[in-house]
């Protein structure tokens, strides 16, 4: 009986590497958009990200990441390219994924969270509901990344609301648009990629973006103020297309799942980290930088995103009462 089973499982094994050659065995190619440079906290996220499956897959699995200008897709185009399956895999910001489900942006609702602990837990609050979600748009959601609280970029220095009214920023989301406009600025809503642009035409002279996003574009090159209002501490979400998702076998699955969770409770560990790291560059820059706003800016800013904050609940169908998970910030 030995003799037997060890010719079967010989005969079992010559014709396995006959039909599944070394070298060509389960390799999969997977690509990784993002619209952030490589010195962003999203990107960086995304690179580790890569290098873990790789290593853990034994380079079975292989990620592309396209960053920045490399990346064929820009803004609302991300999320159809994912959904689509023009593309495997995405690393995109909450505002743009918001402009087609709006519970995307819970994390960039302003004030909701005063630090890293609260915004941490209001998204491991809302998690399952993210995730049905991405199943939504066809995907899966595999980790998130949190970025540097929000901050102003500015051509001149703000010192009370008659600036912040004088304004032409850019926002980030529908939520922060409208913030900004309940106080008398004149705010569009744009992807980062479309920033420089109007940037260069001067049609915007603020920025509504963290330390991180701006420090990585250079933009003291034509803001040279920031002030840290720390309006929310937004996220972006990784996702894959859900039929890559599907097609992929449990133990690739299991290689994404487990990177995923590692590189972000990293990037949780570290993003505190970033502020002062990014601080420094803009101080290196010349950058003037405000890290005590004027009482009566936050006290307008926090009662326009109070007023913003009760409309996207009432849009989302949550009793105000019911949201206790939503409304971290009490102060």
């Amino acid at each position: 009986m030995e003799r037997i089973y060890f010719r079967c499982t010989f005969i079992i094994t010559i014709l396995f590497a006959a039909v599944f050659p070394p070298g060509a065995q389960a390799q999969v190619k997977l690509q990784l958009i993002n619209e952030y440079p490589a010195t962003s906290i999203t990107a960086d996220a995304d690179l580790r990200f890569a290098k873990e499956v790789e290593k853990a897959s034994g380079q079975a699995i292989t990620i592309e990441t396209k960053q920045d200008k490399d990346n064929p897709f820009k803004g609302d185009e991300q999320v159809k390219a994912v959904s689509q399956g023009k593309t495997q895999m995405g690393t995109l910001f909450g505002g743009v994924l918001g402009n087609d489900n709006s519970l995307f942006l819970l994390s960039s609702l302003p004030f909701a969270a005063k630090d890293f602990a609260q915004a941490k837990a209001l998204y491991e609050c809302a998690k399952p509901a993210l995730a049905q979600g991405a199943e939504k748009l066809d995907a899966h959601l595999l980790y998130v990344t949190p970025w540097p609280p929000s901050g102003i970029w500015s051509v001149q220095p703000l010192t009370n609301e008659a600036d912040i009214k004088a304004l032409k920023i850019r926002t980030y989301d529908a939520t922060s648009k409208s913030v900004f406009e309940r106080l008398g600025a004149q705010s569009v809503q744009l992807p980062y990629s479309a920033l420089a642009e109007k940037l260069q035409k001067n049609e915007v002279n603020a920025v509504l973006t963290s330390g991180d996003g701006g420090a990585g574009r250079k933009l003291w090159t034509q803001l040279p103020n920031f002030m840290a209002v720390s309006y929310s501490i937004p996220l972006s979400y990784t996702i894959i297309n859900m039929d890559t998702w599907r097609k992929l076998d449990d133990a690739q699955r299991t290689v994404l799942t487990n990177a995923a969770e590692k590189v972000s409770a990293e990037s949780w560990a570290g993003v505190e980290q970033r502020i002062e790291a990014n601080y420094a560059r803009m101080r290196e820059n010349k950058m003037t930088l405000n890290t005590s706003p004027p009482d009566s800016i936050m006290t307008a800013l926090k009662k326009a995103g109070e007023e913003e904050t009760t409309q996207w609940l009432k849009d989302n169908h949550i009793p105000k009462n019911e949201a206790g998970c939503v409304i971290k910030n009490d102060a």
